[in-house]
């Protein structure tokens, strides 16, 4: 386990453990959102913690593990944004589902990116991870 120092989004530093078994810092954070499956299903959902490559959201349906996703991420007051992931929902238990990010538009990606940056004491932990290559497809994705 490592130890790693984070700023919630109402409060103080405060330590967390990160499991050495993830390729990615996952960061406790609240954000709201919208989980919307490919077969029209869609619920209101809030992370439980995110990461650059995923997220644990809750609540949701059950039955969704192993279904496609498109997960809206929304965080207000002071650092107002809305992105949206393509995912994939790699598992579900009675607290709500893990969704691993698939792809994104690289200008959400960047937003992404600064906002979790702001919320970690040392940014090269994302830094590190980027440069492993441990995050979505990046695309420019176009309104048409």
């Amino acid at each position: 386990m490592t130890l790693v120092v984070v700023r919630s989004e109402a409060g103080p530093w405060r330590a967390i453990e990160i499991m050495e078994k993830r390729k990615n810092v996952r960061v406790p954070l609240r954000l709201s959102g919208q989980l919307s499956l490919h077969d029209g299903v869609s619920v209101d959902a809030e992370t439980r913690d995110v990461s650059l490559q995923g997220a644990f959201v809750e609540p949701v349906p059950s039955g969704i593990s192993d279904r496609s996703c498109v997960l809206t991420l929304f965080a207000g007051g002071e650092e107002v944004f809305a992105i949206t992931i393509d995912g994939w929902v790699v598992h579900q238990d009675e607290r709500g589902c893990g969704i691993e990010f698939e792809s994104m538009d690289s200008r959400d990606f960047e937003a992404f990116k600064a906002f979790l940056e702001r919320h970690l004491p040392e940014p090269r932990l994302l830094q590190r991870e980027i440069a492993q290559g441990h995050i979505p497809v990046l695309q420019d994705w176009k309104i048409s």
